[in-house]
Formats: C-alpha cells, sequence, structure tokens
C-alpha cells in the first residue's frame, strides 16, 4: 500500500529559473558598466558580515564569560568590518595592494630560489619566470590597484552573465518539457 507523497511540480517552476537568470543577467550588466561600484558593494556586504559576524562572537563570548583573549577576535572582526563599511573603494583598493605587495615578495623569492638551489636549468627557467610573472603582477597591484577593481568586477560580470544563460536556458527547456509531458497522478495511471 503506497501513501501518496507530496511533490513539487517541477513542470510549473520554470519561471523561477527565468527570474533567476534574468537577475543574474542584471547583475552581469551592472557589474560591466559600473565595475567600481559593483566592486564597493560587494566590499560592503563583506564589512557588514564582518560587523555582524563580531557582534555575535561578542554576546557569545560575554554570555560566557570568556577570557578577555577571547573577545579579541569579535571585536577585531567589527572594527574591521566597520573601516570597510566606511571607506569601501579605499578597502578594496588596500586590499588589491596587499595582495600586490605578496605577489612582488613571492616573485622576488622564487627568483632568488631559483638562483640559490641546485635545480636543473629547466626548472631554473620556470621558476624564474613564475618569479618574472608574480613580481610584474605584484607592482601592477600596487601602483594601479584601481585596475584590479575593474578586472574583479569584470570577472563577476561575465560569471554572472553565463549563470543568467544557463538559468534562462533551463527555464525555457523545463517550460516546453511541461508542455509534452503528460502528468501522471501520484496514484498512477488509471486503467
Amino acid at each position: 500500500m503506497s501513501t501518496p507523497r507530496e511533490h513539487l511540480p517541477t513542470g510549473q517552476i520554470w519561471w523561477v529559473f527565468i527570474l533567476r537568470g534574468v537577475f543574474a543577467a542584471v547583475l552581469g550588466v551592472f557589474a560591466l558598466i559600473w565595475p567600481t561600484l559593483t566592486l564597493e558593494i560587494l566590499v560592503l556586504f563583506v564589512g557588514a558580515y564582518l560587523i555582524a559576524d563580531g557582534v555575535m562572537g561578542l554576546v557569545v563570548a560575554l554570555r560566557r564569560a570568556a577570557p578577555s583573549g577571547r573577545l579579541l577576535q569579535p571585536a577585531l572582526s567589527v572594527v574591521i568590518g566597520l573601516l570597510v563599511v566606511l571607506w569601501p573603494s579605499q578597502s578594496a583598493r588596500t586590499l588589491f595592494m596587499v595582495l600586490g605587495a605578496g605577489a612582488l615578495f613571492i616573485g622576488i623569492s622564487y627568483v632568488i630560489a631559483a638562483r640559490q638551489y641546485a635545480v636543473d636549468a629547466m626548472g631554473r627557467r620556470l621558476m624564474t619566470t613564475g618569479g618574472i610573472i608574480a613580481g610584474v603582477l605584484g607592482v601592477i597591484l600596487i601602483v594601479w590597484p584601481g585596475a584590479a577593481v575593474v578586472t574583479v568586477s569584470w570577472i563577476i560580470a561575465a560569471a554572472a552573465l553565463l549563470m543568467a544563460a544557463v538559468m534562462i536556458f533551463l527555464g525555457v527547456r523545463l517550460r516546453q518539457l511541461r508542455a509534452r509531458v503528460v502528468v501522471i497522478p501520484p496514484d498512477g495511471p488509471s486503467s
């Protein structure tokens, strides 16, 4: 004896996929037209998350009467979140400058390591080339962090537009399938 199962009629949710695709397309277009603003909004969300996470961490630590050392991380999270929210464009640029400094350091380290360690000629050339590429990328990020902001926004735009195409395709496909499929009642086909 079978019990009727509740199910979600997939043929009737085609419009959800299309709506999600439209939202993704709008995000993609905004990211292409206003790349700096798009990244600033993303940075604002990160800042809001850091503040919320820090406040919740402080509440938990204070309710448990945790040692003062346990208050440091959530308090720091709140402070960093506030700085990010108050200066979103500077936060994004600073982040890319820090990433640039890290890439420059890694690049220099690779070049030095390629000269110091006894590796074969091919390995030495690969390490040197990798170090030079990382160093050049680091210099670009330090000198022109705005270029990185635009590039990241373009990557977000490309991903959003690709997702939009997939979602709209799936929505249209589900709608076409809904028109072709005969729905069988949960009790089974009638004889």
